[in-house]
């Protein structure tokens, strides 16, 4: 037997320990939040992590329903989903759980391939939840959280409100204490009305009650669980009366404990047919996510990595569906709720994971007699919050355009699929960006009156214009779709000058690179404007820019010159014109500027001394 020095096994110890801290402090948050810890945080994510447990216990077990799954589920997927983000999620305050709109999306995807009712639905959906996550982990690590852009706000605004339309009209059946009543949103409000006198008393009362008394919390309580709160109600008024012997349907046994991690035994042909539906929902994902974890970095003052929190909702998903779970995602409610109560580190959603696994474990038997009434109630109050009134009346006042992109595809929602309609805001999000990307907007400056800036002088009346000279920027990119567009833009802005021309200063500042298309374009436009006698300034052009130029035959000389500034070719302009007042006039202009700033800066840095 071969006998290892001691000195040996320290050092490969101690190496093994440094890589694995090196590792830990790179691809793990955890160290950047934990080591400048403080105790007096700890009471604060305590509250915190309970606030979070409260509002997830019952929601959670109402959003499994509509994903068309048993209450269970949710306490499978929320431990190891809330514990996977806190790990490797680098927002501080988001939490990571069930939410209505992933759920809703879920379920329609697996209704397709399986029956609702039967086993395999469920092992679809922990699959589905698997494939998500396997694809949220891809774009984190190749870094194209970016692809989240390709959902436009507006468009966003249209879908999550029609799905919350959606999501409440599902509920409405269960209100009333119909079965069996399903389609898109005009289907479901025909079949109610067609089936009104079948609604059953017993259910509409007790669901009437929850719904009275849950809005009546969260308009003048704001600091109490509203939802378990409800959730007791139910049970109790189901308990004293025995609504279930008066017909009222309730969720029923719900079994203890929490579920081994297996993974789901599906065929090769069903996981490709999660696929598509795992892009949706990982779009959805990324969409929902990246606005409010910026919001918390901006107010707590902490850096975050877009890629590393999708890797973190990829991991979370991941285990959701290992776990027996469903897909879930950035749930907005909670994180504002883990917000408020004070959350100042993650340590809050590793308390709330405990906090939902201890309810899993030893409370489950307390729900068999929750009227599904009740559940339907929290559903409906939870997604009203998802209608955005506001925001479509903001785009009504500011964006007309957007505005009716945002109500197509609110109405896309409630009569097409629920994937249809992801797959049609998407396209409209494309089609904007090409159609305003290609219809270029261009400005025509002035400088703004004894100042060192330049504005467009159909937007700022207060400018000063120079006789012979034509100054513009593009206020987009050039790029192969509006390049030939910007072309005849300029052209005609030429052509409608009060006075005869002598030079053009195009500003360049918005174009980082030129595909080969642009390129020539622009090639095109000098040649078109040499022609008419006219000496062309670019300024502001990037390397890539005047290399893509010079690959055109575009050079310095010949008509063309190059300035690192518009001051710079403004002045260089007007000595040539021997307009020699204007260049002191812009000369002493500038040297006020300076002094300006240099007063500034000396105020602040005396100020800055005299605290210290």
């Amino acid at each position: 037997m071969v006998v290892m020095p001691v000195d040996w096994i320290n050092g490969v110890a101690a190496v093994t320990a440094a890589r694995a801290f090196h590792f830990c402090r790179r691809f793990l948050p955890i160290p950047k939040w934990l080591r400048p810890y403080r105790t007096a945080w700890l009471r604060a994510d305590l509250i915190a992590g309970f606030t979070v447990v409260t509002l997830l216990v019952p929601e959670g077990m109402a959003y499994a329903q509509i994903a068309g799954l048993p209450p269970q589920s949710a306490f499978y997927a929320a431990p190891i989903g809330l514990l996977a983000f806190a790990l490797l999620g680098s927002s501080r305050q988001l939490v990571v759980a069930m939410s209505a709109a992933i759920a809703s999306i879920s379920f329609a995807t697996i209704s397709r391939i399986s029956d609702p009712h039967s086993a395999h639905f469920i092992v679809l959906s922990a699959a589905l939840a698997v494939v998500s996550g396997v694809i949220c982990i891809l774009v984190g690590a190749l870094r194209l959280g970016r692809l989240a852009r390709f959902l436009s706000e507006s468009v966003n605004v249209g879908f999550v409100s029609g799905l919350a339309v959606m999501i409440a009209a599902n509920q409405l059946p269960k209100l009333l204490g119909l079965e069996g009543i399903r389609g898109n949103f005009w289907q479901i409000l025909d079949k109610l009305l067609q089936h009104l006198s079948d609604a059953h008393g017993s259910t509409i009362i007790i669901g009437s009650l929850c719904l009275t008394l849950m809005i009546a919390l969260e308009r003048t309580v704001r600091n109490v669980p509203a939802a378990l709160i409800t959730i007791g109600f139910g049970i109790g008024a189901s308990l004293i009366f025995s609504l279930q012997q008066y017909g009222v349907p309730v969720v029923g046994q719900i079994p203890a404990g929490l579920m081994p991690p297996q993974w789901p035994a599906i065929s090769v042909q069903e996981w490709l047919m999660l696929v598509p539906g795992g892009m949706g929902l990982a779009l959805v994902t990324f969409a929902e996510a990246v606005g409010p974890a910026r919001a918390f970095s901006v107010a707590h003052g902490y850096p975050i990595d877009p890629n590393r929190d999708i890797i973190g909702i990829g991991a979370a998903n991941l285990g959701a569906g290992l776990f027996h779970g469903f897909p879930i995602g950035a749930s907005l409610s909670k994180s504002a709720a883990n917000d408020r109560a004070g959350a100042k580190t993650q340590l809050s959603c590793l308390i709330a994971a405990i906090g939902i696994a201890f309810v899993a474990l030893f409370f489950t038997r307390w729900f068999y007699a929750l009227p599904e009434a009740t559940l339907a109630v929290i559903v409906i109050v939870a997604v009203s919050s998802m209608v955005r009134l506001k925001k479509l009346g903001q785009l009504f006042r500011t964006h007309r355009t957007d505005f009716v992109l945002s109500c197509l595809t609110f109405l896309a929602v409630l009569t097409l699929e629920t994937m249809e309609a992801l797959l049609l805001s998407v396209a409209c999000s494309l089609f904007m960006l090409v159609w305003r990307s290609s219809h270029p907007s261009l400005a025509v400056l002035g400088r703004v009156n004894e100042r060192f800036e330049f504005a467009d002088i159909r937007l700022n009346l207060a400018t000063q214009t120079f006789p012979g000279l034509l100054m513009l920027r593009p206020n987009n990119g050039i790029f192969f779709a509006n390049a030939e567009g910007l072309r005849e833009a300029i052209l005609h802005e030429v052509q409608a000058s009060s006075g005869p021309l002598k030079a053009v200063l195009i500003d360049l500042a918005a174009t980082n690179d030129l595909d080969a298309p642009s390129a020539e374009a622009l090639a095109g436009l000098l040649k078109d404007l040499q022609g008419q006698q006219l000496a062309v300034m670019l300024t502001r052009v990037s390397d890539s820019v005047r290399g893509g130029l010079v690959r055109s035959s575009v050079s310095y000389g010949n008509g063309v010159s190059f300035y690192a500034s518009i001051v710079e070719a403004l002045v260089s302009y007007l000595s040539a014109d021997n307009q020699l007042a204007v260049v002191d006039e812009i000369v002493k202009s500038g040297i006020k500027t300076v002094q300006m700033l240099a007063s500034v800066y000396h105020s602040t840095a005396s100020s800055e001394v005299k605290s210290d």
